[in-house]
C-alpha cells in the first residue's frame, strides 16, 4: 500500500481528556498517544471483520474508524472523569466546611453559663481590694475578727499601714500610684491636696490620703512644696 493511500483521522479532545489518555497509553507501554491510537484502531478494524483486500470506500472507512475511536476513547476516558468530578465534588465540599468553620471561630462567644443550682463564686478578698483600691477597717468592723482579715491580705501582697489605730490595706499596684501622685502635688492645703487625689485615682485615693495626713504618716515640705510620706513601704 503507497503512501497516497493511507488515511489521517483526526480525534478531537479536551485537554484534561488527553492528559488522562496520555496517562493510559504510558500505562500500556506507548510512550506517545498517537502510537497508541494506531494499536487501538487495528483492534477495531479486526474486531469489525476487515481484511486487507475487502473493498470499502475510503471516506466510508474513515467515518467508521474515527466513530469507533471516539466510542472506545470516551469508555477508556469514563472512569477517570467520572473520579475527577467525584474529587472536585469532594474538594468544594471540604472548602465549604472550612469556610463555615472559620466563621463559627469568628463569632464572639457566649459567657459559659453556670451549671443550673450553682453560686457564682464570690470574689476574693483580695480581688476585691485590687478593684476598690484600699480597705479601711471602719468598714469592716462587723467581722468578727479585723485582724485576721487583714493579715490574710497582707501575706497575699497588700500593703497593710495604721493610721491613727486604723487599719489600712491598700492593693500594691494602687499603693505605688498613689505615691507618683503624691509627689504631684504642690499645695499645702490638705483638703485641696485630697481632692487633687480624688480627681486622680479616685475617691478611695482622697479618702486614704485624708487618713495618712490626720495621722502624720505623709507631711507638707515647705521648703519643696511638696508633700512627703513617712511610710517606710
Amino acid at each position: 500500500m503507497g503512501s497516497e493511500d493511507k488515511v489521517v483521522v483526526k480525534v478531537e479532545l479536551s485537554k484534561e481528556d488527553y492528559e488522562i489518555l496520555k496517562a493510559i497509553s504510558k500505562r500500556e507501554g506507548y510512550s506517545l498517544v498517537p502510537e497508541y491510537l494506531k494499536f487501538v484502531i487495528k483492534i477495531i478494524i479486526e474486531e469489525g471483520g476487515l481484511v486487507k483486500g475487502e473493498s470499502i470506500q475510503v471516506r466510508e472507512l474513515s467515518e467508521s474508524i474515527g466513530k469507533r475511536v471516539e466510542r472506545l476513547v470516551t469508555d477508556l476516558l469514563n472512569p477517570y472523569t467520572g473520579k475527577i468530578d467525584e474529587i472536585s465534588r469532594k474538594i468544594s465540599e471540604l472548602k465549604e466546611a472550612v469556610e463555615s468553620l472559620e466563621a463559627e471561630k469568628a463569632k464572639p462567644k457566649p459567657p459559659t453559663p453556670l451549671p443550673p443550682g450553682e453560686p457564682r463564686k464570690p470574689f476574693s478578698a483580695i480581688e476585691r481590694l485590687k478593684s476598690q483600691g484600699a480597705v479601711f477597717q471602719d468598714d469592716v468592723r462587723w467581722m468578727k475578727s479585723p485582724d485576721k482579715f487583714f493579715d490574710k491580705l497582707k501575706k497575699e501582697g497588700a500593703v497593710v499601714l495604721e493610721a491613727g489605730g486604723e487599719k489600712i490595706a491598700v492593693d500594691s499596684d494602687f499603693w505605688l500610684s498613689f505615691k507618683e501622685e503624691l509627689d504631684k502635688v504642690s499645695v499645702s492645703d490638705m483638703e485641696e491636696a485630697a481632692s487633687i487625689m480624688e480627681l486622680s485615682l479616685g475617691d478611695a485615693a482622697g479618702r486614704l490620703f485624708r487618713k495618712l495626713a490626720k495621722a502624720g504618716l505623709i507631711v507638707y515640705d515647705e521648703d519643696n512644696g511638696v508633700w512627703v510620706s513617712q511610710v517606710s513601704q
